[in-house]
């Protein structure tokens, strides 16, 4: 054959082939790059969006109530639209056409942020239930919370699960609705408790650690410029602090606002205002409150299992994520069903109801929202990754989707998960801080499980105050959330801004608490929690000295003391029992 024949058969045949080849390569590369690019914005937007929450729940006083709350979500949702539009070149409306849904998980429930039929017209006085003819809207929808049903025999029992070990159950008995909320841990783990009488005599023995009454104290700044170490407690949710003996008061606006003598509170204070400080009970009160409720919910819900779930049509739920069997969820002296541990029968359950509550209803609401939608692309929940499932069922988090965006020869599709522990919304079991001194007299604080701070060839002492071995009797709190360690902010005047850290001095100005490198820094070599509970830290290389066996009693001690306390405070289990 001619070579010119050859070169014809090649023009003719391969030349077409590597044209669409080259092409499709190209619109590959390009769709590859989209999808990357797409992927990083909706990540940052979403981070813009939890960090907003954030920022106004640190630094609004009033952001656990429910409309305060309300507001930091929509101002979060518009932190998303106005970060992703930016970013994308995109109005917020053109936006809202491929963000079928935002989920907002809080403490005990999640917001949906999507498009939701808000009334339905009216013939001759009557809604005309007509999906198309509907008025829509695009914002939150109603507030769900983390609930299951259980049947057992004739009665149903209700019961509410939260980011943590507290529950509310609802359930009908003699012809009446009754109500239970509390915190749930291994009854039994409490061998001894003192709640009435001199409150200076109150005190629990939990896990072998005896709780009592504790002073806790915060540095801060007003908006005249002056600053200060105070004492405080909680009370209703509300910090009050002590000025001097019998004056205490509110920081409102950052300024000093006096409790009247003479009421309820006033009385509250001084009954805790004894050998020249300010004592906080909610740490005894906690155990010894827990202790009793979940007695009472052992008798009540004792032998429910997973077989026992049903839905709102009284239909058996088989498809839990996690199958705990015949395991009774609500008995607690059982020894592998501590609800403290994230290996208990109860908190797999606990995490089993979120995400299926959570998956019912974000199909629901993005199918729904699909049939809004006029180009034609069918929008559905994508498969989340277990790893993100354990993010959304124990913390604070957004999640986000972003669908039906054209690029290169398909369309995007993705989700985030952002979680965000730092609010005051949940307090984490890992986020507890412990204050130690070390041989220097410098003050950090670590997180319970660092090994640098438990490890006996580096000297600490845990304990806060410096002066703390001139008052032999009073317990000074050495661990306290991590909320405490972040910068606030106060507006001293127009554009004139000032910052602090609660837990950043010591008694005196010049004396700070720094983070400790290892554990908060760099996050390196860090026990399980879990480990910390139970006393039993593992160590690859040795067995753990007397020295660190003593020290660990001491983190065991202020954290029992901490975590206890700052969960009692929060707004939401003070305000009527749960709210």
């Amino acid at each position: 054959m001619k070579l010119q024949y050859i070169a014809v058969i090649f023009i003719i045949i391969i030349m077409p082939i590597s044209i669409v080849m080259a092409s499709s390569i190209h619109s590959r590369i390009t769709t590859i790059s989209l999808q990357n690019d797409y992927n990083s914005k909706l990540t940052e937007a979403t981070y813009d969006s939890i960090k907003a929450f954030q920022i106004n729940t640190v630094n609004n006083h009033y952001s656990s109530i429910s409309d305060s709350k309300i507001r930091d979500i929509e101002a979060a949702a518009s932190s998303f639209f106005n970060a992703l539009g930016t970013s994308m070149g995109l109005s917020s409306e053109d936006l809202q056409n491929h963000v079928p849904a935002l989920v907002f998980n809080l403490y005990d429930g999640y917001y949906i942020y999507t498009k939701y039929d808000n009334s339905y017209p009216k013939s001759n006085g009557k809604p005309v239930l007509d999906s198309k003819s509907a008025q829509t809207n695009y914002g939150l929808k109603p507030y769900i919370y983390y609930s299951c049903r259980y049947k057992v025999g004739s009665n149903i029992y209700v019961v509410n699960y939260t980011l943590d070990n507290a529950i509310t159950v609802f359930y009908t008995s003699g012809g009446a609705s009754h109500t239970k909320s509390g915190y749930l841990i291994n009854p039994g783990s409490v061998t001894s408790s003192v709640t009435t009488g001199d409150i200076r005599n109150w005190s629990v023995t939990y896990n072998g650690v005896k709780i009592s009454p504790e002073v806790l104290t915060e540095h801060l700044l007003f908006a005249d410029g002056t600053e200060g170490n105070y004492e405080y407690l909680v009370y209703n949710g509300q910090k009050i602090y002590r000025n001097s003996y019998e004056s205490y008061f509110w920081y409102q606006n950052y300024g000093k606002t006096n409790i009247q003598k003479a009421n309820s509170i006033y009385n509250y204070l001084r009954a805790r205002d004894y050998d020249g400080h300010l004592h906080s009970t909610s740490a005894v009160e906690y155990y010894a409150n827990a202790k009793t409720f979940s007695a009472e919910i052992e008798t009540l819900l004792g032998g429910i299992t997973q077989a026992n779930a049903i839905d709102a049509q009284e239909n058996k739920i088989e498809d839990f994520s996690v199958n705990t069997g015949e395991n009774k969820i609500f008995d607690f002296n059982n020894s592998t069903n501590d609800p403290l541990l994230d290996s208990s029968i109860f908190n797999q359950n606990r995490i089993s109801v979120i995400r299926k509550s959570i998956e019912t209803n974000l199909k629901a609401a993005i199918a729904n929202y699909s049939s809004y939608s006029s180009n034609g692309y069918t929008y559905q929940i994508p498969v989340l990754g277990d790893a993100d499932w354990e993010k959304i069922s124990n913390n604070i988090s957004v999640t986000s989707f972003l669908q039906g965006i054209p690029i290169g020869y398909k369309f995007y599709n993705n989700y985030c998960v952002i979680s965000n522990d730092n609010n005051e919304e949940n307090i984490s079991k890992d986020k507890i801080y412990i204050i130690a001194t070390n041989n220097s007299k410098q003050r950090e604080y670590h997180v319970p499980g660092c090994e640098y701070l438990l490890n006996s060839a580096n000297d600490y002492t845990i304990e806060p105050e410096p002066a703390a071995a001139a008052y032999p009797n009073i317990n000074f709190a050495a661990a306290y959330s991590n909320i405490s360690f972040m910068r606030q902010t106060v507006r001293i005047s127009e554009g004139n801004y000032k910052y602090f850290y609660p837990q950043s001095r010591g008694k005196s100005p010049s004396q700070t608490i720094t983070s400790c490198y290892y554990c908060i820094v760099n996050a390196a070599n860090v026990y399980p929690i879990d480990q910390i509970i139970s006393g039993k830290v593992a160590r690859i290389d040795r067995n753990i000295t007397s020295t660190e066996i003593g020290r660990l009693s001491d983190i065991r001690k202020s954290y029992f003391h901490a975590l206890a306390r700052e969960r009692y405070d929060l707004y939401l289990t003070n305000m009527n029992e749960f709210n």
